[in-house]
């Protein structure tokens, strides 16, 4: 579909599905889980799993940090919860309550810092819900970049771009959040931007934020663009 909207904004569409957005929706850093479970799931861990995990003198890695975030950057609540469901407590993988396994996923988000909200985590929505981090692919998930934008012919791309950041929200930085962006040093990668449908004069070489979903064709980088704001920085001819 293509539209044209007032004041010289571009257009910029995006043709995924909802399933892809939605997708995306739940992260662990949501306030998925409250703290009156990560309390009892601390007490079960305590019970259970401490005595292996505890430094110094354990047997197993501490599960927080950077071994947390290696081990389960991008993977789902339900892979953290089988992982525990199937090796622990040592001895006895599997001898707990679903339940008690659900608030021991609760007891580790608190303990690598990531928000209690209103809501108990349950065991059927653990699926539904990823646990963000620095590590794994970013392929296929939101993501925004800061660049150059350039067009040639009907091909827009965004040079000297920053390494892609993953965000929850597919639409354009706010003027808060651009006013952050903007001082930020460009960077050195190139992305294809697909579902652009048109920009007013004097865009090229302007220095935007984007959002989009990262895709790769071959070596080539793409964004399936969702919004576009532009900075006031402009970029060097």
């Amino acid at each position: 579909m293509r539209r044209t909207l007032s004041q010289a904004v571009v257009v910029f569409v995006a043709t995924l599905g909802s399933t892809s957005l939605s997708a995306q929706d739940k992260t662990a850093d949501q306030g998925v889980y409250t703290a009156a479970q990560a309390a009892r799931g601390a007490a079960v861990f305590d019970a259970h799993c401490v005595t292996c995990h505890r430094e110094p003198g354990g047997t197993a890695p501490v599960l927080a940090g950077e071994r947390f975030t290696k081990s389960f950057a991008d993977a789902t609540l339900r892979a953290v919860f089988t992982t525990i469901q199937t090796t622990m407590p040592r001895g006895a993988p599997g001898s707990l309550t679903e339940a008690e396994y659900v608030d021991i996923v609760a007891h580790l988000l608190r303990l690598n810092g990531y928000p209690d909200g209103v809501n108990e985590l349950a065991s059927a929505g653990l699926g539904d819900i990823k646990v963000p981090g620095q590590g794994g692919s970013l392929e296929f998930t939101l993501v925004q970049v800061v660049g150059c934008l350039a067009q040639a012919g009907r091909v827009w791309t965004l040079g000297s771009a920053t390494d892609p950041v993953r965000t929850r929200a597919p639409d354009a930085a706010t003027d808060a959040e651009a006013a952050q962006l903007d001082p930020l040093p460009l960077g050195t990668r190139r992305f294809r931007l697909q579902q652009v449908y048109g920009a007013p004069p004097g865009w090229t070489r302007q220095k935007v934020a984007v959002k989009g979903f990262l895709t790769r064709s071959g070596a080539e980088e793409r964004v399936n663009v969702t919004s576009v704001k532009t900075l006031t920085t402009p970029c060097a001819n």
